[in-house]
């Protein structure tokens, strides 16, 4: 059996937290023309502000989330958490099945003891 890396030849996402990052600031950007519109007089752009202010809390949210979901993985990274450990995986499955054929009686299960 061969293992493939089965990702190989996708194109690398982007960092998730930079995009997060550049839509807070461009929505920003926003925020202050509509603020400058409203101050020079021009009240039609008054209308904007309402949905401007939600997609700028919708884009720190986001900056927030990216950043704490990053943090979260680059330290279970430097901890070695999330590896899989397939040797004490099957050590489990194999206790587990132990117990549930001891519960049962011998011959309750298939396959008996290994």
């Amino acid at each position: 059996m061969t293992k493939d890396n089965p990702r190989q030849g996708e194109v690398a996402a982007p960092d998730i937290v930079s995009v997060a990052e550049w839509h807070l600031g461009e929505t920003s950007k926003v925020l202050r023309m509509v603020i400058t519109d409203i101050e020079a007089g021009k009240f039609g752009a008054a209308k904007e502000l309402g949905g401007t202010v939600a997609s700028l809390r919708k884009a720190l949210e986001a900056v927030f989330s990216e950043r704490s979901k990053l943090q979260r993985f680059e330290t279970a990274g430097a901890t070695g958490a999330g590896e899989l450990d397939l040797g004490a995986a099957r050590a489990e499955i194999r206790r587990r099945m132990d117990r549930l054929r001891a519960s049962a009686g011998e011959g309750g299960i298939s396959g008996g003891a290994e």
